[in-house]
């Protein structure tokens, strides 16, 4: 209340004192105005005086005469009064006064010099002519100003007045809106949590019918719902590509009769009634049937089996409102699950038997010989030198050899008989209901024959034999495993006493199997326990006698047989795989002795190390050439690798390309046992050899059998002329060396010169044949 009182005198005295303020301010503007007006006019005035007395003759007998004269004729164009004094003489003279001159404050003053003349002039304003005092305009400011606060006093009061009122009306309508405003919010939130539901019920809705349809899509079941009566009225694309149907060509149309062929829906309508009712059965009542298995029919009319399962589909009353459909097509399973079958069973090269097959057979006709009291044959058959096949022509070459004699073996037996393979290249033929023995002894004769006709594989001829054992039941075992077994020892027999041929089990056979099972086993533990050894032994110039270089020869010290010979363990270390590492222990082991006998200056010549064919084909074989070559410190030149005549070719191309990488080391390459392998010369050019050996077989009769002489001589001019150095094995006596050295061979190895001996034995050789050499240069001693 007090705010509404003080407020208005507040703003009658500020608008009383900003008028009055005013007011001083216009007095002073109006006054200043005046006076610059003023004195614009004076001197107007002064400077026309000038120019009108100018204008006067000075010659003329009284020229203030002439002046009053002439400025009381304008007079009346003046707002000013003037006044011009002579100063000419002593006192000044009146020239000229106008009559209505007044004294007044304001005055303006100014000499004018003509010639000799010189005048004051002086100008007032003329009579109510630039008042300074504040007209009438300004006088009303000073009663304004408290007007003006009364009627701003008033206004203000009137304004707070209508302010008040004014600011009632808006707390009440923003009181009544804030209550409409409640009220809507209260709206908008349920509005918006069931707009909210309904949307996430939409969302939902569509998520659930996009994921049916992605389902019905994409499933690779052929999915197809029907009404009661059986018409289709959704046929998924599954369906489409299964059956053969389009689904606008299924839609609307019965089924079983389109899908199932004849046969099938009698078999259906003969189990469960006639039509559609009979192929959806149990369904009827609300149960989901199957998966069963049946035959379907596509759109071409071709046949496959399914598994079908029904569903029946219930409205929200329960009632059944139609049947839904899942078929798959299981002719893949089905012809995965026959491979399956036959997999376990079968061979999948030649389609043969495999072990557990023949097994099963082996084990069914035992049991019918036991019971007709029969007899039965094992035939184990093992194809010689498979392995060249594989080595030469490769894997691809070896599959096919595999399949043509295993047809040509199933076209020797009869149609009771069973032809198996077993692994690799062996295979087993079990002969049941034998009358007599005479009937495996045909048999294994007419394997032999059919195999002795060559193969046409890859555009080669390749002839092939087979090594067979044979165990009789109940002779030679009562069970599987020991028929095979025995009859497997029977075919290791037969390869050992020259292949291509057929042997009876002997239980002696049992003692010899067993013995190679030892020695494999004493093999790995005696390459553990360090029970090798490696013999040298030299080989010789044939005109000097000089030794220009040792082969190095791998022996076993075993601990309780004693000196093993190599022929009794080298070929199982073969078969086994553990010739691979014994050959780079040799390896090594050479290098090592020739680095020592270089180093000690007792013989700097070349060492030959054999190589095997399971060392010749690994990949890595330069590699591990140059690393045993870096770890000894033994010059490439000093080193030799042998190969036998056989193992280069096998696989020419290879072969040259294997030898290559080792001659690119700085190695020598010697051919071992040349003349066995039947190979050209003239073929051995196209490999990097430098020496060629031929084998003892040729040297140990070429004193009295003119061919062996004969072979041996041509070899050595053919070498020769292929600039090959020739080595004889096996040299035993001076006929030999004699004959040798006039075919000009140029070096020899045998016991004439000296058996193959240990490392610290060919030391002490060499260290008496230094010796010896010294003794020959030393002078003779004087007889005393």
């Amino acid at each position: 209340m007090l705010t509404q009182v003080v407020f208005p005198l507040v703003v009658f005295l500020v608008l009383w004192l900003g008028i009055g303020l005013l007011e001083d301010d216009a007095r002073e503007t109006e006054q200043v105005l005046n006076i610059s007006r003023f004195q614009q006019t004076a001197a107007l005035q002064v400077e026309r005086i000038r120019r009108e007395l100018a204008s006067l003759d000075p010659a003329s007998p009284d020229p203030r005469t002439n002046a009053a004269h002439l400025l009381g004729k304008r007079r009346d164009a003046r707002d000013v009064s003037i006044e011009i004094l002579d100063l000419g003489g002593t006192n000044p003279q009146l020239i000229y006064r106008d009559p209505d001159l007044r004294p007044a404050t304001l005055m303006y003053v100014e000499r004018i010099a003509l010639g000799q003349q010189r005048w004051l002039v002086e100008v007032s304003p003329m009579p109510g002519h630039y008042l300074l005092s504040p007209s009438a305009q300004v006088e009303m400011l000073g009663w304004g100003g408290p007007l003006i606060g009364i009627l701003g006093a008033l206004l203000v009061v009137l304004l707070q007045s209508r302010n008040r009122s004014v600011r009632r009306r808006v707390l009440q309508q923003t009181a009544a809106l804030e209550r409409m405003n409640h009220q809507l919010e209260r709206g908008n939130l349920a509005l918006q949590s069931e707009i909210e539901r309904r949307t996430e019920s939409e969302h939902a809705l569509r998520e659930t019918t996009a994921l049916q349809r992605a389902i019905l899509d994409g499933s690779e079941y052929a999915i197809v719902s029907t009404d009661t009566d059986g018409l289709i009225e959704l046929f998924n694309p599954a369906a489409e590509r299964i059956f053969g149907w389009s689904a606008t060509e299924m839609i609307g149309r019965a089924t079983p009769m389109l899908l199932y062929p004849s046969d099938e829906i009698a078999r259906i309508s003969s189990r469960n009634g006639p039509g559609f009712h009979g192929l959806v059965g149990e369904a009827r009542r609300g149960q989901a049937v199957g998966p069963y298995e049946f035959t379907l029919q596509r759109k071409d009319g071709s046949q496959f089996p399914a598994s079908l399962s029904i569903s029946p589909l219930t409205g929200q009353d329960g009632t059944i409102r139609g049947y839904l459909g899942i078929a798959t097509d299981i002719g893949q399973q089905k012809a995965a699950e026959s491979r399956i079958r036959f997999l376990a069973h079968y061979d999948t090269l030649t389609e043969l038997p495999n072990r557990s097959h023949l097994l099963l057979k082996l084990g069914e006709a035992q049991e019918r010989c036991q019971r007709h009291s029969e007899q039965l044959a094992v035939l184990v058959l093992d194809l010689d030198r498979f392995k060249y096949v594989n080595d030469s022509l490769g894997h691809h070459a070896g599959d096919q050899l595999l399949q043509a004699v295993s047809k040509r073996f199933m076209r020797c037996v009869r149609a009771e008989d069973t032809v198996a393979r077993t692994g690799g290249d062996e295979f087993v033929i079990l002969l049941s209901s034998l009358s007599e023995r005479d009937q495996v002894l045909t048999l294994a004769e007419r394997v032999l024959a059919a195999l002795r006709e060559p193969f046409h594989i890859r555009g080669q001829q390749l002839t092939i034999s087979p090594s067979i054992g044979i165990a009789l039941y109940p002779d030679d075992g009562t069970d599987a495993e020991t028929l095979i077994k025995h009859a497997d020892a029977a075919m290791y027999q037969a390869k050992e006493e020259g292949r291509n041929a057929y042997r009876f089990y002997d239980r002696k056979l049992s003692h010899h199997v067993s013995e190679r099972l030892v020695i494999e086993n004493e093999l790995r533990l005696a390459l553990k326990r360090g029970e090798f050894i490696v013999h040298y032994q030299p080989q010789l110039d044939v005109a000097s006698g000089e030794i220009t270089g040792m082969e190095a020869l791998l022996r076993w010290q075993h601990p309780e047989r004693g000196l093993v010979a190599p022929n009794q363990f080298i070929p199982i270390a073969e078969d086994s795989g553990l010739i691979v590492p014994l050959g780079a222990w040799v390896l090594r082991a050479a290098c090592r002795q020739a680095r020592a006998w270089r180093d000690s200056g007792l013989i700097d010549v070349v060492m030959a190390v054999n190589l095997s064919a399971r060392q010749f084909d690994q990949q890595d074989l330069p590699e591990l050439i140059a690393s045993v070559l870096d770890m000894s410190g033994l010059p490439p030149d000093r080193l030799e690798l042998e190969l036998t005549e056989s193992l280069v070719m096998r696989d020419p191309e290879r072969s040259s390309a294997a030898l290559a990488r080792c001659k690119a080391l700085g190695l020598k390459i010697a051919v071992d046992d040349f003349g066995t392998g039947y190979s050209s010369l003239a073929y051995l050019r196209r490999f990097p050899i430098d020496r060629l050996k031929i084998d003892r077989s040729f040297i140990k009769d070429i004193v009295d059998e003119p061919d062996d002489a004969a072979i041996a001589q041509t070899i050595i001019a053919m070498a020769h002329s292929l600039r090959l150095t020739v080595v004889a094995e096996g040299v035993e006596d001076e006929d030999q060396l004699r004959l040798l050295r006039g075919w000009k061979c140029d070096m020899y190895q045998g016991f004439l010169s000296s058996r193959p001996l240990s490392g610290d034995g060919i030391t002490a050789l060499l260290q008496g044949m230094k010796a010896a050499r010294v003794t020959e240069l030393l002078p003779p001693v004087p007889n005393c």
